[in-house]
């Protein structure tokens, strides 16, 4: 539900009316009917007006909402006409009773109405047909003169009415409008919009990208700020007034190129959940924690970082991937097994995935690489669903340690050499999580951000498909045979197919419509087994991915096969061929020939 106030007042209630019971501009005033009006103007709800037949009531309608004012000789210097549309999103609707119900809502919140012992406003809501874009909407008019000649206030309207969509949202099981009470990301500049619509990436997406991921793979305030250093990111502390004894926030910039200024952002404005006290949350700062080194930390140089602590130069094994992967499985695990209703906690963990995707996006989608892809833009995504109310989510998050491993798994294994196919084990795992954060937002009737998750996820999916031969190790014996291109292809699909199917929301969920690639995947599945028969399916997600990353490696092993052995398994599967269809001919030659049988018809009889 929608709400949009008139940025100016009118000084017309009789125009006004005329307008609302009007055609419109595009003749989309249709129906036009009272719901609900102020009880001085004797309005029965649900009167109809039309524009030509009842002229006269209409008329007679702009002078009673103006009468009082022109009495009492009144006249605010900006108007006094107050005009707010209220819409739902195409294809809901609500009944008269609760149209007026949200009107009457409306008013008294907005302080428009008798109660507290202040005279009224007068005031009329009419609901419209659709509008051009299909939206079923109702227009509040107001005159902000009170009966008695007091001015109604005005101040805070666009929150307040906020606040009233967001309650009527709830109270009728509406479609849910992202972005309010904190849930949305700060805005961007005009500079910067103009630089996106151009395709040029975001600075500051960048930077919350890199801040996040530096945050999820520190234990404490010292280690954030030197691991934020050591990936490209200038840091200064902002200090308590009055000395330089207490940190209160921090600024974050891009090191800029050599002869450019940096670029400076407050944690705050680059996300709600990247501010200094949010992140705080999510480090040690029980006892054993020196906070000496963390405010010694923030008095460093901007770009230089002091010793690293323990643990901070451990280097995590390349194979350490699939541990990520089964970590990601445990988060994702205890999301499912979580009350849609708790909001703090599922808050949290798509706080968590937001950094671990983006953790994700730093390691692979490298400058080097060709910058931002996929993935960054999923943890951007992502960073939406993290957002919360001020004051939402206080305290330690839970099942954080988690988080910080695979953060690290991510930002240690293979760091200086080339992303091979073993991180797409956990890309994987991390689509299963933004499927159960997607049936978590469908729960919520926010299917704005469940179709934007969804739509990166798909992106994503075909990108770990497209990625999957960029590397691959040298050729050696192969796995399933001589196999074809094709059917490698086969199997891929129904590997992938399965990993999607045990990494899918619980029943719980609401069910999603069919998607037209079951289809391809059933004839996979029919093709894999003529080609092996009494091949086992996998029961598990473990056994499923364990199964698409040997058919992986299969096809990135026939990627990097050298040339001559191509040429070599062609002419031999072409010489087997042609063998076949040969003994073929030679049976069909050697088979004695039998006429038609006797009485068995035929011309001659």
């Amino acid at each position: 539900m929608n709400n949009f106030i008139s940025a100016q007042r009118g000084s017309s209630p009789a125009g006004l009316v005329r307008y609302l019971f009007g055609p419109g501009s595009s003749g989309e005033h249709t129906d036009q009917r009272i719901i609900a009006a102020d009880v001085t103007l004797g309005l029965a709800e649900g009167t109809r007006l039309d524009h030509v037949a009842d002229a006269d009531v209409i008329y007679a309608l702009g002078r009673d909402m103006d009468s009082h004012r022109i009495l009492l000789g009144v006249t605010p210097p900006n108007g006094w006409v107050w005009h707010c549309a209220i819409s739902l999103p195409p294809g809901e609707e609500l009944a008269d009773a609760q149209w007026a119900e949200v009107a009457h809502e409306a008013i008294a919140r907005m302080g428009f109405d008798a109660a507290d012992g202040r005279a009224p406003c007068r005031w009329i809501a009419v609901h419209h047909g659709r509008s051009v874009g299909g939206n079923e909407h109702l227009h509040l008019m107001v005159n902000l003169v009170r009966e008695d000649g007091k001015v109604a206030a005005t101040w805070n309207d666009r929150r307040t009415m906020s606040r009233v969509c967001a309650d009527m949202e709830r109270r009728f099981d509406l479609v849910v409008v992202e972005g309010r009470a904190g849930h949305g990301m700060p805005g961007y500049s005009k500079a910067e919009h103009q630089k996106m619509r151009a395709g040029a990436p975001s600075e500051r997406q960048r930077l919350a990208r890199l801040v996040r991921a530096a945050a999820a793979r520190s234990a404490s305030e010292a280690e954030f700020m030197r691991r934020a250093k050591a990936s490209g990111v200038l840091v200064r502390a902002r200090f308590a007034t009055g000395g330089r004894d207490r940190v209160v926030g921090y600024s974050a910039a891009l090191r800029p190129a050599e002869g450019q200024e940096p670029v400076w952002f407050g944690g705050g404005k680059l996300a709600a959940d990247l501010t200094l006290p949010r992140l705080r949350q999510q480090w040690d700062t029980g006892v054993g924690v020196d906070e000496h080194q963390a405010l010694a930390e923030w008095r460093r140089s901007l770009e230089v970082a002091g010793p690293a602590g323990p643990g901070e130069r451990a280097a995590v094994d390349v194979e350490q991937w699939e541990r990520a992967a089964q970590l990601v499985d445990a988060v994702r695990e205890r999301l499912q097994h979580t009350s849609p209703g708790d909001v703090v906690a599922w808050r949290i963990g798509c706080r968590g995935a937001a950094a671990m995707v983006a953790a994700l996006a730093e390691r692979i989608e490298t400058p080097s690489a060709g910058g931002p892809g996929p993935i960054s833009a999923l943890a951007d995504r992502l960073a939406w669903s993290a957002q919360a109310p001020r004051g939402e989510g206080r305290g330690r998050p839970a099942g954080w340690e988690e988080v910080r491993a695979v953060a690290q798994i991510i930002g240690h294994a293979a760091r200086k050499g080339p992303a091979t196919v073993t991180w797409m084990v956990v890309g994987a795992a991390l689509l299963g999580l933004v499927a159960a954060i997607t049936a978590w937002h469908e729960q919520h009737r926010q299917v704005r951000q469940a179709a934007a998750l969804a739509e990166h996820a798909k992106t994503l999916a075909r990108d770990l498909d497209r990625r999957r031969a960029v590397v691959a190790p040298t050729w050696a014996e192969r796995r399933y045979g001589a196999l074809t291109d094709a059917r490698l292809e086969q199997l891929a699909v129904v590997a992938v197919a399965d990993v999607a199917r045990f990494s899918s929301p619980p029943p719980a969920a609401p069910p999603r419509p069919a998607q037209p690639v079951e289809a391809e995947a059933h004839g996979a599945a029919a093709a894999a087994a003529l080609a092996f028969p009494g091949r086992w399916h996998p029961t598990t997600l473990e056994e499923a991915r364990r199964q698409l990353a040997a058919v992986t490696k299969e096809l990135d092993l026939r990627a990097v096969m050298p040339a001559e052995r191509v040429v070599q398994e062609r002419t031999e599967r072409a010489q087997a061929q042609q063998a076949q269809r040969a003994q073929a001919q030679q049976a069909a030659r050697t088979r004695p020939h039998r006429g038609p049988s006797p009485g068995r018809g035929g011309r001659g009889r």
